[in-house]
């Protein structure tokens, strides 16, 4: 479950060499040029720590796990994963951390410790990046947030029904992504499309976004993929948000534990033996 929640998080579903162009607007809709006048309405209020409890469900494969779960964030430093399906009791985690992942299983006294670049094919892919997934905001990969420092790196476009599709003028050779708001600008989608045929679509579905003291939050994610030909959904829930709290988590790999290659783990996930 946890290297799942990488894989879906970390947009490492079939991405070719990252080579930035900067691709022609579609000829869907209504182009605008961005302005303050407009792109500031999709700003959100910066933050220093997050803590949620919740839940996380994997549909894979024809098989559904389900577990409660503790996520703790520290801007732009490191994300931690608890699943505690039993009691409250932590069997697994995850931690990612600068350009490293750490995944723990408990249970089975293992663990995982790599860098991000196993999982991300090269790509870019930020802390800061994989913060802004979890809780629904508008990003640029690489660089950050949607604020006014990078204002004019995206376009707007209309959409049918009001909604609007913000989208990087920089899209990474071989897929593109965008992001889908509706009228009351609340966000409804991360789509990330492929260029190449044949490639799995990827799409972050968002619902119940809630107004906070760090601005708006999408409190319910559903990530949809294919892996090795198979439908894969991931559906995430918070409850209990709550702001700027300071606390600590430890990166330490658990000594006495085994530790597995991250390669093994991927063909594990894959369906592989």
């Amino acid at each position: 479950m946890l290297v799942a929640l990488v894989m879906m998080g970390s947009c490492s579903k079939k991405v070719v060499t990252p080579v930035v162009e900067v691709n022609q607007p579609t000829q869907q809709g209504t182009n605008e040029q961005v302005t303050s006048s407009n792109i500031n309405h999709y700003y959100q209020a910066d933050w220093n720590s997050f803590k949620s409890g919740g839940n996380a469900k994997i549909d894979a494969g024809g098989k559904s796990l389900s577990s409660s779960m503790q996520m703790r964030m520290q801007r732009g430093r490191c994300i931690y994963v608890s699943l505690r399906p039993m009691m409250g009791i932590e069997v697994a985690k995850m931690i990612i951390y600068g350009d490293s992942i750490l995944l723990v299983d408990k249970l089975h006294k293992r663990y995982m410790l790599e860098k991000a670049t196993l999982l991300t094919n090269g790509v870019p892919v930020t802390v800061d990046n994989l913060q802004d997934i979890f809780l629904g905001r508008a990003f640029e990969l690489g660089k950050g947030s949607l604020t006014q420092d990078i204002k004019d790196d995206f376009t707007i476009e209309e959409m049918d029904g009001g909604k609007v599709k913000l989208r990087p003028r920089e899209q990474f050779k071989g897929f593109d992504y965008n992001f889908v708001y509706d009228k009351q600008r609340n966000i409804l989608s991360l789509d990330v499309t492929p260029t190449k045929a044949g490639a799995s679509t990827y799409s972050v579905t968002y619902g119940n976004v809630k107004g906070t003291i760090a601005g708006k939050v999408a409190t319910s994610l559903k990530v949809a993929t294919k892996m090795s030909g198979r439908a894969f959904n991931l559906s995430l829930e918070y409850k209990d948000l709550k702001w700027n709290e300071d606390f600590t988590i430890d990166t330490a790999a658990p000594k006495k534990y085994t530790r597995v290659e991250g390669n093994d783990i991927m063909q594990l996930l894959s369906g592989g033996k």
